[in-house]
């Protein structure tokens, strides 16, 4: 009776299993650095994860490193990992070291072999910065700007095969002033660069690079140029502040008219007559 029952529940695992469908395809997903980006399990056996098991590549490196296991997060990577109730890996506040591959497993029993194949999935990760120190920005100065993606083909390398990284146009419809990066994708460089000459207008000014993956955009990351020794304090019209001006006047008159009038009245000096009469007795 042992046996039949083991045999049952060995084939409705099976056949669980089978329904949820295993590609054997690594899927690609990209995400923005300070995002939160959630990796989807696409061979979850037991729906409450206690099966699933995940671990981690980093781009170069030849090192596993287990994240999940068997439903649980390792003690030293809880503060920004979680596990979704599908089995997902949650990633937050995106870091440009979270790229590489990470890859999901199913796993019956803690000492026993893999149950099906992997499903992996290759987070990269598109990053923005100026090489330009941000307190040198004024008008008329130059701006060098730095779009990267970081993925588990490494940093600074050829892209994928169908993704490119590119610098939207401006507002006049021209391209940048100069720019690096070749645009075609099957060539395309994941580390270009954007330098500009910046004029007034463009105080506050967000640039964006863009990545597409076969022609659609996938995700665009922004930098805004914001020039220093400028201040952002809201300025109020010269109504607002001669109101504000004619209410402080009007509250402290207030103030001192009503203090005068709680203060209690000074005592008379005695009368002439009162003070003989009581010499006199």
């Amino acid at each position: 009776m042992a046996d039949i029952h083991h045999s049952f529940l060995g084939l409705l695992v099976t056949v669980l299993y089978l329904l949820t469908g295993v590609s054997g395809e690594t899927l690609s997903m990209f995400s923005r650095v300070g995002d939160d980006v959630s990796l989807p399990c696409n061979n979850v056996v037991y729906p409450n994860c206690s099966s699933t098991v995940w671990n981690y590549n980093r781009a170069g490196s030849t090192v596993t490193i287990e994240v999940v296991a068997l439903g649980k997060i390792k003690d030293d990577k809880t503060e920004r990992l979680s596990l979704g109730s599908d089995c997902s890996l949650h990633v937050s506040n995106v870091r440009a070291e979270d790229a590489g591959r990470y890859t999901c497993q199913q796993f019956l029993t803690e000492t026993g072999s893999q149950h099906g194949g992997d499903a992996p999935v290759d987070l990269s990760v598109l990053t923005i910065s100026s090489t330009t120190p941000v307190t040198d920005l004024t008008p008329d100065a130059d701006m060098t700007l730095r779009c990267s993606l970081f993925s588990f083909m490494g940093h600074g390398t050829q892209c994928i095969s169908g993704v490119s990284l590119s610098w939207v146009l401006n507002e006049t419809g021209t391209e940048p002033q100069k720019y690096s990066g070749s645009q075609d994708p099957q060539h395309s460089s994941c580390d270009i660069t954007l330098t500009v000459t910046l004029q007034k207008k463009d105080n506050n000014r967000k640039w964006t690079c863009t990545l597409t993956e076969k022609g659609n955009v996938k995700i665009s990351i922004d930098f805004t140029s914001t020039f220093s020794g400028t201040s952002n304090a809201v300025k109020l019209p010269i109504s607002h502040i001669m109101l504000f001006v004619a209410l402080t006047i009007m509250a402290a008159i207030v103030t001192i008219h009503t203090s005068r009038r709680s203060r209690p009245p000074k005592a008379l000096p005695p009368q002439a007559g009162e003070s003989h009469r009581h010499w006199s007795s």
